[in-house]
């Protein structure tokens, strides 16, 4: 029981940084870094699936909300990615096509996006990639530190 207000501190802080972060680094092509879609895989992958899904619909929201999208546009896509990197049984190596997809779901929903699809899906995939192992490295880290997941 004593982890449940660490665990709510560890989201609020990794969604607050994760927006942050998103707002400070570039947009190549218009195609930014997704800091808090890599999270969403990251609780997904070690979390309880009640506040996985609740971690991916804020956090979805915070991005909908970051990127003047519809509402539920992301959090859709990343409740549905949630989902996936959860129960699935699909490699690793697959999430890293989850941010050239919805790269490829936002086209859809918003066709008139900086940037044809292709290009986005192109420059998606491998900056999908470097956020996706330095996210879940600096996540692993502050887990492991704080010892958010430890018995007490």
């Amino acid at each position: 029981m004593r982890n449940s207000p660490l665990q709510l501190v560890f989201a609020l802080l990794t969604l607050v940084l994760g927006a942050a972060a998103e707002e400070l680094l570039p947009k190549p092509l218009g195609v930014g870094f997704p800091v808090l879609l890599a999270a969403v895989q990251f609780w997904a992958m070690c979390g309880f699936p009640l506040s996985m899904t609740l971690f991916a619909l804020a956090a979805g929201a915070v991005e909908d909300s970051l990127s003047s999208l519809p509402v539920m546009t992301s959090a859709s896509y990343f409740l549905a990615v949630a989902a996936v990197v959860r129960w699935s049984e699909l490699p690793r190596g697959a999430i890293v096509l989850t941010y050239p997809l919805y790269q490829l779901w936002l086209w859809m929903w918003i066709p008139s996006l900086q940037g044809n699809a292709f290009h986005r899906i192109l420059v998606a995939l491998p900056i999908g990639l470097a956020a996706m192992f330095v996210v879940w490295a600096a996540l692993a880290a502050v887990k492991r530190g704080g010892a958010i997941d430890e018995q007490g």
